[in-house]
């Protein structure tokens, strides 16, 4: 008996415990399913969780810099109208980097990047599973007036927070940096104390809370002429923030950001949240495109019986996944694998069997609107790899035009030297 005891404690103490710590479910297909259709694909949706604690629901607190230096050009095209924002001195390169504030557009200024970056983040959010507020930070010394306000309390209804992107943006940049208030605001309205006006959990246990924190400068308040101070307090407000399990992942936009980013790395590392330099501003929609709030580093989707992977696996900030996997005729083994941060992998098979002559496969109305949201994600990256192969084959043209202009060049000197030599 004993030694039977014995040999269930070495069995559990040798078992691998790292899968107990990603959770993977599907949500689609159904097992032993019956699919049909022309196109013989099936949709294939899930979620995935790194985390063993981690609840199936998050509250998400984007806080977003308004101070006036983001009024600098952010490199990039934000309005889609042809034409990228500059500095109004770009021929000096000196002037510009002491003066970053005049700009040609102003619609694609470092706080549209920002606006841009956090409606991307929306697009990859299931409102079921996801609440999202946003904060709005500057500063101004003065006392009678806030430095960080909740622009939008954490809500499920995503166009409220669209509608109050779109009144920051144009309400534009202006006054200094005070991150300090704005990790307080911030902090109450995940916690749901003090002034919050976001409406609390019944279950105050509920929910991953997590702020994103973009900045393209250091502290410059609450206090005057008082970097190291503004550094000490910016620092304590995210460590206040860990005593209610808030994580904080920041983003250091630029190069005033970057160069000496020691405040925004503390404040992720006392959260043990994630920094991220963001070097060019005009890259900051792309860093958006990857958030993780599930550390998760990557969904595979496969069929086993044919070998052949998905064609495109979208894998949301919140853990969810979809996908579309062709399917041959009769019984197929369908399988999905999640990987996290850490390397650890979880793994789920289902079983479809495909009938031509069979319906297609029904979906609840959420599960198709996730289809459809997986769609419309596959498209806009054909468009992308489409443009950025046009811009190669314009590229390629532009050089050999250079090489057949250059040998027109030195055609037209050889000429001219020898007329000059005949007359001679």
């Amino acid at each position: 008996m004993h030694r039977f005891v014995s040999a269930l404690l070495l069995l559990a103490l040798s078992a691998p415990t790292a899968q107990a710590d990603l959770r993977l479910t599907l949500s689609a297909p159904d097992p032993q399913s019956i699919v049909g259709g022309e196109d013989g694909r099936v949709f294939v949706t899930g979620r995935a969780l790194s985390q063993a604690g981690t609840a199936d629901s998050f509250d998400v607190v984007i806080v977003i810099d308004t101070s006036y230096s983001t009024s600098a050009p952010s490199g990039a095209d934000i309005d889609g109208d042809g034409n990228t924002g500059r500095h109004y001195l770009g021929r000096i390169p000196i002037l510009s980097w002491l003066l970053p504030f005049g700009n040609t557009d102003r619609d694609d200024n470092i706080l549209a990047a920002e606006i841009e970056a956090a409606r991307t983040l929306l697009e990859q959010l299931d409102p079921r599973t996801t609440r999202v507020g946003v904060v709005a930070f500057s500063g101004d010394a003065r006392t009678s007036t806030a430095d960080a306000r909740t622009v939008v309390p954490l809500t499920s209804r995503y166009h409220s927070v669209r509608n109050g992107l779109r009144m920051l943006l144009e309400e534009g940049p202006h006054g200094r940096t005070n991150m300090y208030d704005a990790v307080q605001v911030a902090t109450a309205e995940l916690g749901g104390f003090g002034n919050a006006i976001s409406e609390p959990r019944s279950d105050p246990e509920e929910g991953t809370r997590v702020m994103l924190f973009m900045t393209d400068g250091r502290p410059t308040l609450p206090v005057s002429q008082a970097p190291m101070e503004n550094a000490r307090l910016a620092i304590g407000a995210a460590r206040r923030a860990n005593t209610f399990d808030i994580r904080i992942d920041t983003f250091a936009i630029g190069r005033n950001a970057t160069r000496q980013p020691v405040v925004t790395v503390e404040m992720a590392a006392a959260t043990e949240g994630l920094f991220t330099a963001v070097e060019e501003p005009r890259d900051l929609v792309a860093v958006f495109e990857n958030v993780n709030l599930a550390r998760l580093r990557a969904v595979r989707v496969r069929n086993d019986t044919t070998g052949e992977e998905a064609e495109h696996v979208f894998l949301g900030a919140d853990g969810i996944f979809s996908a579309l996997v062709q399917l041959q005729d009769g019984l197929n083994w369908l399988e999905v694998t999640a990987i996290d941060s850490d390397g650890v992998e979880g793994r789920q098979r289902v079983a479809v069997k495909r009938l031509a002559e069979a319906r297609s496969q029904r979906l609840a109305p959420r599960l198709e609107a996730r289809r459809l949201h997986l769609l419309e994600n596959q498209l806009a990256l054909l468009r992308k790899r489409g443009l950025e192969i046009q811009l190669a084959r314009d590229e390629q043209l532009r050089q050999r035009l250079e090489v057949e202009i250059e040998i027109a060049r030195r055609d037209r000197e050889r000429r001219t030297a020898l007329e000059v030599a005949v007359e001679d």
